[in-house]
């Protein structure tokens, strides 16, 4: 159909509009990608970053997920303050909650790992959604640099081999770091937030494996701290079978790094297939119709490991919603600690034991024990009312029914979920790894016999219930 004269001006007008906007107000425009779970989305990142609450957020993701977009969008939301046309236009676009950040115009350090990865990736980067009116400082050359905008915030650039001693004598409201920096670096940065109550955000592909970033955010996370993964194939705006051909050059490990963010792990691995963002998820409580299990691994010098689990019966998916792991204790403490949190003390009269008088959440179903632990079990039977039954004795067996649990299905949805307070479950199921036998003739694949509780408990849960399946029994 043609358009009138009219039509057409206006079209124009509305293009010329949209050029404008773009040049003049670049974040305001900006729009994140989403993909919903278990797919990965750049909008969540930005949201999981921006969480209340925190003191520093970890944005991992593989090459090409734009992480480092996602951090260039915060730091001049951060630069401008939450209250600029631009980040509050932004916000609304993106359904995005900006309440951490600070009101008016903030200061904002962004480091690179060097200088010209700050001239040619993070300066330019931040360039694309700085407003109009701004002025740089050393932009294209060596050392530090800076933009300063119109309404009076600012983003000083540095980098992490000028040393620790660069970061000193001066306040922040962000700082971001781009890949991962010394652990020395950041510490000293992270002191230059203390007077402007500000915030760490690091945005990396984790090809150094298991360093200091691992252990602060993910195996001993700190108290304030979040974590999100990218994923590469994610992200709509790469073509898909070009990114696939690259990754193909790269081992299955540090291929998971650069295309899901992944922390590069020993080689392996028992359960290739499990990753935190798709198999661990926030603690929450499990409804009571669900059935429960319990399994049990025994030790005394070794952590006794004990974990709770339950069953969505809408799609079968297996829940470790709790873990007691401890080391040096007897039967009994481990016994009575078990007793104190399932029992309620209210006598049946409160709402959490109506439906199951005097415990706080149902009987589990069955209890799996370690079968080679004979008289332990005997004495949780007799002298505090728990009785377990014999675990499966076969490993391999065990270990495939595990895995099954862990793969993901067609829809990309695994058939068990581990929820964030089980840390010690998830340290042992990423650094649960075969053991290397000379030959061939060793005999069959066996997994490394250390840290290794929480896995033997969850070996024997998994297996029972197979089992249970295969004859038509009830799990």
């Amino acid at each position: 159909m043609q358009r009138s004269p009219i039509e057409l001006v206006r079209v124009a007008q509305t293009v010329a509009t949209l050029r404008h906007l773009a040049t003049a107000a670049p974040l305001a425009m900006a729009r994140c990608w989403h993909r919903p779970r278990p797919r990965t989305s750049q909008r969540d990142a930005i949201q999981r970053a921006l969480s209340p609450g925190l003191t520093s957020a970890l944005l991992i993701g593989g090459n090409r997920s734009s992480k480092t977009t996602a951090g260039a969008m915060i730091a001049v939301a951060y630069a401008l303050g939450r209250n600029h046309p631009h980040v509050v236009a932004w916000a609304a676009a993106n359904g995005i909650d900006v309440s951490v950040i600070q009101e008016g115009p903030g200061r904002v350090c962004a480091s690179a790992l060097t200088a010209s990865d700050s001239r040619s990736v993070q300066r330019a980067k931040v360039a694309e959604f700085i407003p109009a009116q701004h002025r740089w400082m050393n932009r294209d050359g060596n050392g530090e640099a800076r933009v300063v905008f119109a309404s009076g915030g600012s983003i000083v650039f540095k980098s992490n081999d000028a040393g620790a001693r660069r970061f000193q004598g001066d306040a922040w409201d962000l700082f971001w770091a781009d890949e991962e920096h010394d652990e020395a670096v950041y510490q000293e940065a992270r002191m230059r937030l203390i007077d402007r109550s500000g915030r760490a955000l690091l945005t990396m592909t984790p090809l150094l494996g298991r360093t200091w970033v691992w252990r602060r955010f993910l195996d001993q996370a700190e108290p304030q701290t979040a974590l999100y993964a990218l994923h590469s194939g994610d992200n709509p705006h790469i073509p898909r079978e070009y990114l696939d051909a690259l990754l193909a050059q790269y081992g299955p490990h540090e291929r998971a790094a650069r295309a899901r963010g992944e922390f590069l792990t020993l080689e392996g691995r028992v359960y290739e297939d499990f990753r935190r963002d798709l198999h661990v998820i926030p603690s929450r409580p499990i409804p009571v119709s669900w059935p429960r299990y319990q399994a049990w691994d025994f030790g005394t010098r070794n952590p006794t490991a004990i974990l709770w689990t339950a069953i969505d019966p809408a799609d079968d998916t297996l829940h470790v919603y709790r873990e007691h792991y401890r080391s040096g204790w007897t039967i009994r403490q481990h016994a009575e600690h078990v007793n104190q949190i399932e029992r309620c003390p209210c006598g049946s009269s409160c709402p959490a034991c109506q439906l199951h008088p005097g415990r706080t959440e149902p009987e589990p179903r069955w209890r799996v024990a370690d079968s080679a632990a004979r008289g332990d079990r005997q004495t949780l039977a007799r002298e505090h009312n728990i009785s377990t039954v014999k675990s499966p004795k076969a490993i391999r067996p065990g270990i495939n029914s595990v895995a099954e649990r862990i793969r993901p299905n067609a829809e990309g949805r695994p058939a068990m979920l581990i929820h964030d307070c089980c840390a010690n479950t998830i340290r042992e199921i990423e650094g649960y790894v075969w053991h290397v036998t000379r030959s061939k003739t060793d005999g069959p694949d066996m997994p490394l016999k250390a840290n290794d509780h929480a896995m033997d408990a969850l070996r024997y849960l998994c297996h029972r219930m197979a089992r249970s399946r295969q004859s038509g029994a009830s799990a």
